[in-house]
């Protein structure tokens, strides 16, 4: 199984929850959805993958590089303004005011806009607050390559504050503010049979239903989403 790196915490726990209810383990792989979508190209062993929804996958679709009529939007994630330092966070409504004053004056951490679908969400929200990323003179904030790269950037105590998905901020932060509710598309995952699977997807792709699994997707922080 493939997946999306921030998605490897809550697929290894529904793999666990299936190894145990069939016997039958569960290997994951992560990689960034473009990179998974090449090495199933390339033939790689795959039998399902959870994959961003998007161009990407939709052209997966029309190669046939995955099963069109097996997609199914699966999890939503979203983005969160962690710290290792307490802060008071606004009441309910947060507005971009609210965030301008808490980031205001310190150093934060984003992925690469580039290449994350999250840090290219945190560019836009830096924006509209009126915090200009790439302008050599504003060095308040540092681009990681990734969210991981965040994550790295704030244990080191290189950045103060991060914008990070949910997933990655299930833990260990004295401070955990969702973003506010912009206009921007939500951060969804699909789940889909790859093009040759050596098993059959099925019995699992319907367990992803189950309490149990959608338990375990909750507590990485994820959104389980319903046909």
């Amino acid at each position: 199984m493939y997946g999306e790196p921030t998605l490897e915490k809550a697929l290894k726990a529904v793999g666990v929850l299936w190894q145990a209810r069939t016997g039958t383990r569960v290997n994951v792989f992560v990689a960034p959805t473009d990179l998974s979508l090449a090495q199933i190209e390339r033939g790689a062993r795959c039998d399902l993958i959870f994959a961003l929804a998007g161009a990407a996958t939709d052209e997966a679709a029309r190669d046939k590089t995955i099963h069109a009529d097996s997609i199914t939007r699966a999890l939503r994630n979203n983005l969160v303004l962690v710290g290792n330092e307490p802060a008071a966070p606004p009441g309910t409504g947060t507005t971009l005011a609210d965030f301008g004053k808490l980031i205001g004056g310190k150093r934060l951490a984003i992925a690469n806009p580039d290449r994350d679908v999250g840090g290219a969400q945190a560019l836009d929200l830096l924006r509209k607050i009126g915090i200009i990323v790439g302008d050599n003179n504003n060095e308040t904030v540092t681009v990681a390559e990734s969210s991981a790269g965040v994550l790295s950037l704030l244990s080191t105590n290189k950045a103060r504050l991060g914008i990070v998905y949910a997933t990655d901020a299930t833990s260990g932060f004295k401070l955990a503010l969702p973003l506010p509710a912009l206009e921007r598309a939500p951060i969804d995952y699909i789940v889909a049979r790859a093009r040759d699977p050596e098993a059959d997807t099925q019995p699992f792709m319907a367990f992803l239903k189950s309490p149990e699994a959608k338990t375990a997707f909750k507590s990485a922080g994820l959104i389980p989403l319903d046909d």
